[in-house]
């Protein structure tokens, strides 16, 4: 709670996080950062930038600026002044005296406590949540729809083809002009960049050099797009040379890609139907040749380069073409079926065309272009784009005094990307890649850009052909036709980048020459030497001087806006520079920064992975593990982590050219000489790196034997890894990795135990961090299920098994699963054994019954055997037994010898039964299975037949001791069995409502599951909620526990009758109880299917989800971390409104200690009468319960039920205490049930939302002490994240919420039960518990477990002598300690004192009369519920009755003799708002609640004023939350 004193704790607090640190790129490092200030949800902080009074006088209550605290934009909360400060302050502005201070003065000396700096500093600026992780909200499960498999998209390219040949057709007929062109003078004429008819020729000769230049030139041109294709280039080809050499192409390419490249400026337009044309072999004659012939000759899949007039009517021709031989194909496969499995199947729809215009357009004859235009752009495009952009900008001055001729000399190397051409190309590339993923649908990019090398290039130089051809009225055409890309944005950079170059092109060509006169130079003065040496050394030649000139900024640019784009948290959204990032990977100057912004990019979650793999990501960063550059290893490994997270395909890539070696080098840093990273902190990598390696491991045999035979060290690095207890999340994936590299691969297994392996990650049972714990269960249900069984190795996985038993009672559900799993591998293992065990436990239940009371009461039972080993805490374990027991097992068997007597497996198989009864259902489903599959064995075995008689045996005996069972009804029971019926579950040994003599496996009913069975008798049967019996007609109230020992021996005396329940003795038919309501379900919880048959051993999806960590964003804040963002804005809202409530109410407590407390503002029917009520501090809710398990969640201002749910327990068992935590944000509901169990629920207030976010045995061990029940009542500390459980046991548990562990029993030092439990909020290390004998004990948690209570208030003269109703210690105020005994009496007390402070005496004359004690946390003022259904309250200063109410009853009902007897209605709960002067009450009549506040203070309450005011009165504070 809040307040003065909410929220403040111990900073040195160890294991607080629970999620792991998280690696945060920064661009202005090399290195990640570990965000290490960045707490998870269990420890969010935020700072504190206001004061009550700058709250009080913010007048639209809205939101504050944030202020930065540590480095991160945080909620600021205002804080109201404690108490103390207040009352320090008198209302004229004078400090007050001395005696008015001591007045004040807090008890138990913790006037230090508010008064320290740091202590102060730690309560402003931090709150810590609680059981809101990841875990928490999935349950350990990946949600249903996660499917490996979909993931990510076929980013891989299966149908991958290569052109491997190609024809280059020249139809020029140089000197010739078609008949149908007519061209102006001056024309274009340069084709390939070669004139073909020179000013200055005048003979045939000349113009055949320039020809057969031509085609050299188209050849070159083609191998700088693909130098491994084979070109054959054909000038003015007749119809027998294509033929000849299409088809002898097609031969030999089988079924890869071949180009076809036409050039028909020589000859006529193609015809309507799409013919082209070619030459006679006298070349006097235009030869047509049909499409038809053409497709049969270069076959499919081809790539077709029309370059002509009117070429767009070839591509129309084709598809008639191919519709004819698809036809005839069909037919020609009818007529003979077998052809289909001799010859391949011709695929005509694989086949692409790039056509130079539409079929009715005609080339441009510009003179300052080439003829053969389209062809240039196609494949010189850098020299194209050049001359275009000096054509269309004539004007700048950096390009005015550049001619043509001089833009086609840039120099450099298309290939070398440091040079100017080459730097030019590479953005090109570049911008076209970038603009085709932008425009075109990803299916088709892929085809066109990513499945054939030619095809891309060719595709991305269309592009350019798109933008140049439409200035001069053509556009080209493709098929598949693609979108028109002239106008893309990026067109604009690729002219920067272009007039950047032109603009050095003088001084870059001066450099050239001067390089070429050295070069010359150099070679003039060897020629020299040579000619006076005849025999000189080879010289070298002189390396060729780099340019100097300024190099373009667009790749730098290009990172900037994509970096832009991932700091505005894109939802979804492409990026449109992502392939540009791809290119920048090529070069080493920007590299380590892209690397870094695709780590960021693919931090988004899997649709980024996708997008990045489905553009070619994987090339790149597969090529860069070769590199050794220390630098870049940081964001290789989280890119990697990313990938493999969503594909696990990636294995057999991994395992070329050893892949893989390069994590384990930085996983086996400093263990066997491997090379780690430079950095500071590098544990989260090295996570990220057994991860890779996990993933590379599983089901993949080669990979594993890769890792042992190359670097069998790893297994080493692991385990010293799990000793770094300040990364959990290395830790974590070193189990992992070690999991599924020594699964099912018994060499590594064998590694592995001679390391010691399997003894060192048992160690982890007891790790701080759940998910640590899960996984190294994880690795041993591995290292059990891997190998034979060979005696050596038995003694070890027995001595493992017997370990991980102590993880039985582990407070985490992932652990507790993890558990079931491991079990399950171990019983599949040791089947055999399992079957003695369970046959022997089961004639041990069947003897339980025949020996009678007199065994079951003498000694220790028969099970202490298992709880020694299965208890969950490590006690000691006790074999001894009593002889009873001994003899009675020894008669049962009939041998006189237990097998498993005292062993593992006994062991293991009674905690497995427990299991099967765990508080959770998915644990509970996941045991009962493996119980079904043992007692399906044991029926299938040789023992089958016995164990039948031994099950009818329990269930008539079973039949015979229930209560009001006649003997109809054992024959029916004895009639359901069927021995061809198979069980499916046994029950729980864990008993907590019933004695654990009463056995196991009674009531067994095999037309059901076993377990389920044993629940209905050890946890008292959890009947489905339309099949739940009526309430009985007499009802025991308000006792803790249901099965209470009947009174029947003496007649009771009142010392006898001191020390029992308040209402033990009651008997008061009440109201009939609520319908049965709905369980709230686990999150991604799926019920057993009954149908199948149980299997085992058991799959773990733990990897799988873990798993999931690396396809979660880990760089960015949650989004209730984002300013702005919904969740920031609800969550700052709360904390204001919550400032202002305690400011607020600060001005009333005065008043409250003197007032009457009688006023009703409030009354409305629950149904049931209230057992358990509790206010949430700022939210209207009121939470009650009932006498069974329903709870309901009500808003009282609107006296409306907002929600009624299940919690679930078995029948025979209540709810007995009742908490909110993590009330400054989303409180969740904390529940604590008699039989031992705590749950916590989120979205408690909402029937559609609500679910079970955790669940565990807190007490595993319920005994009756002085033959009075207590249950269980637990305190909840949310500072400190710990539970203090108690009840009916010897000791006082300690749970870690943040670990969801025990992590300490403190011994109780009394034989009584534990009635009330009550602590210090503030600094969380005193406690206070009060017994059912009268006594009450003060602990410390901070001296050793013996030494821990510090005071004990025992003497029956002065102190209480009867049941301590309650004991609460107040979080404000005067931190007043109080207690109430059934008797009447009242003490108040300070820990330093022996006697108590002031008391209200108590009366042998009204025993039990006292029933319900609550304490106001602030005001001065307790209450007390009676048995004459009065509410009495009391100050805490003078122990003054105030004043005297009853609450409003629908009926009466009177005592003994008539009207004028008391109301035997007794009050079974009473309960104080935390901040607001209200009280709410209810009573065992017809099931109401009513309220009431203190006279003269404006409260909220049902019917009355609503909202708390000001001190000063002024309007409401508190309003909804809007949205």
């Amino acid at each position: 709670m809040r307040g003065a004193t909410e929220g403040l704790i111990s900073t040195d607090e160890p294991g607080r996080l629970s999620k792991h640190p998280q690696p945060v790129y920064s661009l202005d490092a090399t290195v990640p950062v570990d965000p290490r200030s960045q707490l998870p949800s269990v420890a969010q902080s935020y700072s504190n930038g206001h004061t009550a009074e700058s709250s009080d006088s913010d007048d639209d209550g809205g939101l504050h600026m944030p202020q930065l605290n540590g480095g991160r934009l945080k909620p600021t909360i205002s804080r109201a002044q404690s108490d103390i400060s207040r009352r320090r302050r008198r209302t004229d502005g004078k400090a007050s005296s001395d005696e008015e201070d001591a007045k004040y003065l807090m008890r138990h000396g913790w006037e230090a406590q508010l008064e320290s700096a740091e202590q102060a500093n730690m309560l402003s600026q931090n709150f810590f949540m609680y059981f809101e992780d990841k875990r928490h909200e999935t349950a350990g499960n990946p949600p249903p729809e996660y499917d490996p498999k979909n993931i990510v998209g076929d980013w891989r390219m299966k149908d991958r083809l290569k052109t491997v040949s190609a024809v280059l057709a020249v139809c020029l007929n140089v000197g010739v002009d078609p008949p149908d062109v007519i061209k102006t003078n001056p024309s274009a004429r340069l084709e390939c960049w070669v004139d073909p008819i020179p000013p200055d020729s005048a003979n045939q000769s000349s113009t055949n050099n320039s020809n057969a230049q031509i085609g050299k030139n188209l050849q070159s041109q083609y191998e700088n797009l693909s130098l491994r294709t084979r070109y054959k280039v054909i000038l003015d080809p007749t119809i027998e040379e294509l033929k000849r050499y299409t088809t002898s192409l097609r031969r030999n390419a089988h079924a890869e890609r071949i180009l076809f490249h036409y050039n028909g400026h020589g000859v006529p337009k193609p015809t309507q139907s799409g013919e082209v044309w070619c030459f006679n072999r006298s070349y006097t004659q235009y030869i047509p040749i049909g499409l038809y012939d053409l497709m049969d000759w270069v076959g499919a899949p081809g790539l077709w380069v029309w370059d002509c007039s009117a070429a767009g009517g070839i591509i129309a021709g084709f598809a008639e073409a191919a519709k004819k031989h698809s036809h005839a194909q069909q037919e020609s496969l009818q007529r003979d079926p077998h052809r289909a499995h001799q010859q391949t199947i011709v695929r005509w729809e694989d086949s692409i065309h790039l056509a130079a215009c539409r079929e009715n357009e005609v080339l441009p004859t510009n003179p300052d272009l080439p003829a053969d235009i389209f062809t240039s752009c196609l494949t010189t495009p850098i020299m194209m784009a050049v001359r275009f952009f000096i054509l269309q900008n004539p004007l700048p001055a950096a390009t005015s005094g550049i001619s043509l001729d001089q833009a086609r000399n840039i120099p450099g190397k298309v290939s070398e990307r440091r040079t100017p051409l080459g730097e030019l190309n590479w953005i090109f590339t570049a911008i076209t890649d970038t603009i085709a993923w932008n425009c075109l649908d990803k299916p088709l990019f892929k085809k066109l850009f990513r499945q054939d090398l030619m095809v891309a290039a060719l595709f991305r130089n269309f592009l350019l052909a798109q933008r140049v051809l439409r200035i001069y009225h053509c556009r080209p055409v493709s098929h598949p036709m693609i979108p028109d890309t002239h106008d893309h944005p990026l067109w604009q950079s690729w002219d920067l980048a272009v007039e950047m170059i032109l603009g050095q092109l003088p001084s870059l060509l001066d450099q050239q020459k001067a390089n070429d006169a050295a070069l010359e130079l150099s070679q003039q003065q060897q020629q020299i030497t040579n000619g006076t040496h005849p025999q000189p050394p080879p010289a070298p030649q002189p390396p060729q001087q780099e340019l100097q000139y300024t190099h373009s900024t667009f790749f730098a640019d290009q990172l900037s806006a994509f970096d832009v784009y991932l700091t505005h948290a894109p939802q979804h959204s492409p990026p449109a520079q992502l392939p540009i990032v791809l290119q920048v990977l090529l070069s080493q100057v920007h590299r380590l920064r892209a690397l870094i912004l695709l780590s960021k990019f693919l931090d988004l979650g899997p649709w980024a992975v996708n997008l990045a793999l489905s553009i070619g990501i994987f090339p790149y960063v597969l090529k860069l593990l070769q590199s050794q550059a220390v630098e870049l290893k940081p964001p290789m490994v989280f890119i990697w982590a990313r990938i493999l997270a969503v594909d696990q395909s990636c294995q057999v890539d991994l395992l070329k050219d050893s892949g893989w070696g390069y994590f384990a080098g930085i996983l086996c840093a400093g263990v066997g000489g491997g090379m780690g990273i430079a950095m500071g902190n590098v544990a989260e990598h090295r996570a990220m790196c057994a991860f890779v390696i996990a993933m590379f491991c599983k089901d993949f045999p080669q990979g594993k034997a890769a890792v042992i035979e190359s670097n069998a060290d790893i297994i080493e690095s692991c385990l010293q890894h799990l000793l770094d207890m300040e990364n959990p999340l290395l830790r974590q994936f070193s189990c992992l990795c070690l999991s599924h590299l020594w699964r099912d691969f018994p060499r590594a297994k064998k590694l592995g135990m001679e390391k010691q392996a399997h003894s060192r990650i048992r160690d982890r049972s007891h790790d701080p961090v759940p998910e640590v714990r899960a996984a190294a269960l994880d690795a041993l249900s591995a290292f059990i299920t891997t190998g034979e069984v060979e005696a050596g190795v038995m003694f070890k996985e027995e001595t493992t098994a017997s370990v991980v038993l102590n993880m039985g009672m582990d407070g985490s559900i992932m652990v507790r699963k993890e558990l079931v799993v491991f079990y399950s591998t171990f019983i599949k293992k040791y089947e055999r054994r399992f079957v003695v065990a369970a046959w022997e436990q089961l004639v041990q239940e069947r003897d339980k019954g025949r020996v009678g009371k007199e065994v079951q009461e003498g000694g220790v039972d028969g099970e202490a055997e298992g709880d020694g080993l299965a208890n969950g805490h490590g006690r000691q374990a006790s074999y001894s037994r009593s002889e009873a027991t001994a003899s009675s097992e020894g008669a049962g068997t009939k041998h006189g010898k237990d097998f498993t007597k005292r062993t593992i497996y006994r062991a293991v198989w009674r905690q497995t039964l427990s299991l099967s009864a765990d508080p959770h259902p998915e644990v509970s489903r996941n045991a009962s299975i493996v119980v079904d599959y043992v007692i399906n064995a044991l029926l299938e075995s040789p023992l089958g037949n016995y164990a039948n008689d031994v099950l009818d045996e329990i269930v008539i005996q079973d039949a015979k001791k229930a209560d009001g069972l006649s003997s109809s009804t054992t024959d029916t029971l004895s009639r359901q069995r069927s021995r061809e019926s198979r069980p499916q579950t046994p029950p729980s040994p864990s008993a907590s409502t019933i004695s654990k003599q009463d056995g196991y496996f009674s009531g067994l009913v095999r037309t059901a599951s076993v377990a389920a069975a044993m629940k209905n008798l050890v946890w008292g049967s959890r009947v489905p909620s339309s099949e739940t019996p009526p309430s009985p007609s007499r009802s025991h109230r308000g006792s803790m526990h249901a099965d209470r020992q009947p009174y029947k021996s003496r007649p009771l005396t009142p010392a006898d009758a001191a020390i029992m329940a308040p209402d033990a003795l009651d008997n008061i038919a009440g109201p009939p109880h609520q319908p049965p309501a709905k369980v709230p379900p686990s999150p991604h919880f799926t019920p057993r299917d009954m149908s199948k048959v149980p299997k085992i051993p058991l799959y773990s999806n733990f990897f799988n989800w873990s798993t999931s960590y690396f396809r979660e964003p880990q760089m960015r804040p949650s989004e209730s971390d984002e300013p702005g963002s919904l969740n920031y804005n609800e969550r700052l809202w709360r904390r204001n409104r919550n400032d202002k409530i305690i400011a607020s109410t600060q001005g009333l407590k005065e008043a409250a200690g003197s007032q009457r407390w009688d006023v009703p503002c409030g009354y409305f029917g629950i149904g049931a009468a209230p057992i358990k009520m509790v206010f949430h501090q700022f939210e209207n809710h009121l939470v009650t319960s009932d006498d069974r398990d329903s709870i309901a969640v009500w808003d009282w201002e609107q006296s409306s039920q907002l929600c009624r749910f299940s919690n679930g327990n078995p029948l025979g068992s209540r709810v007995t205490e009742l908490r909110f935590i993590n009330e400054d944000d989303q409180a969740m509901l904390m529940t604590g049930s008699s039989d031992g169990v705590i749950k916590i629920f989120k979205n408690y207030d909402d029937a559609k939302r609500i679910e079970l976010a955790s669940s565990f045995r807190a007490l595993s061990d319920l005994v009756v002490s002085d033959k009075q029940n207590a249950g269980l009542v637990f305190d909840w500390q949310q500072g400190q994240g710990r539970i203090l459980v108690a009840g009916d046991d010897r000791v006082i548990r300690v749970w870690q919420a943040g670990h969801e562990l025990c992590i300490s029993d403190i011994p109780a030092r009394s034989g009584s039960c534990i009635t009330s439990l009550t602590s210090d909020q503030v600094e969380g290390n005193v406690f206070v518990a009060g017994f059912g004998n009268g006594s009450v004990r003060v602990y410390d948690q901070r001296q050793g477990p013996r030494d821990s209570m510090i005071m004990d208030w025992v003497d029956r003269r002065t102190d209480h002598k009867s049941w301590i109703v309650g004991v609460h210690l107040q979080r404000g105020g005067l931190r007043e300690l109080i207690s109430a005994e059934s008797n009447g009496g009242v003490r108040l007390w300070d820990i330093r004192m022996r006697k108590s402070l002031s008391s209200l005496p108590s009366s042998a004359q009204y025993a039990r009369n006292l029933r319900s004690l609550s304490v106001h946390e602030h005001a001065p003022v307790f209450a007390t519920g009676g048995a004459d259904h009065t509410i009495r309250v009391y100050n805490t200063t003078e122990l003054k009755h105030l004043s005297s109410s009853e609450p409003y009853m629908s009926f009466l009902r009177v005592g003994g003799g008539g009207l004028g007897g008391r109301r035997n209605a007794p009050i079974t709960s009473t309960a104080f708002h935390p901040h607001r002067m209200m009280l709410a009450c209810g009573a065992v009549n017809d099931g109401h609640v009513n309220l009431f506040r203190c006279k003269g203070v404006p409260g909220g309450g049902v019917g009355g004023e609503v909202g708390v005011r000001d001190g000063d009165g002024g309007g409401r504070v508190v309003e909804e939350w809007k949205g």
